[in-house]
């Protein structure tokens, strides 16, 4: 019952519209590594908490869903947008018991600079290189070169983004009011 109780607290803190408040929440309660600049917004699902890095100046879209269960990070200055998906464990669909078996799982790391575009599915063992992008809608299932645009499903190179890449997010969140 603890970790139902533990789950239904993670989903309300998500939802609270002050993002100063969640910070809090996050960084002091459930002890995300939440580095300097870094937002989550509204409606973001987060499984293992402690799993969690997340880069200076990273952005988190609404309703992301951070899997974490196997380790996650997130480079600096990346931006995740609403509605992607990142998950570090799957369910063998060939083990009588459903598990998720070794092979299934691993951590997922996002390099410095990478553009994670809406509705992204990452899925378990990746790596995203520095400064890649991720087309919206794509499925990732296998890792990404720097500074490649990958999109389609499953995802695939499709062209190459500059080397010289120099912002930095400065933690302000953006109004949609």
């Amino acid at each position: 019952m603890d970790a139902l109780k533990n789950r239904l607290f993670l989903l309300w803190i998500s939802h609270i519209y002050v993002h100063f408040i969640r910070d809090f929440f996050y960084k002091k309660i459930y002890l995300i590594d939440i580095k300097k600049n870094a937002i989550i917004y509204y409606g973001a699902e987060i499984r293992n908490p402690t799993g969690l890095c997340i880069g200076k100046g990273s952005i988190i879209g609404d309703n992301a869903i951070l899997d974490a269960r196997a380790g996650l990070i997130i480079g600096d200055d990346v931006n995740l947008s609403s509605d992607v998906q990142i998950w570090t464990y799957q369910h063998d669909y060939r083990d009588p018991f459903f598990s998720c078996n070794p092979g299934h799982y691993g951590k997922v790391i996002i390099g410095n600079r990478a553009w994670i575009g809406p509705r992204v599915i990452i899925l378990h063992s990746v790596k995203i290189g520095e400064g890649a992008v991720i087309a919206a809608g794509a499925v990732v299932t296998k890792d990404v070169p720097p500074f490649t645009l990958v999109g389609g499903i499953p995802a695939k190179i499709i062209g190459k983004r500059p080397q010289n890449l120099k912002y930095h997010f400065n933690g302000k969140a953006c109004s949609f009011l």
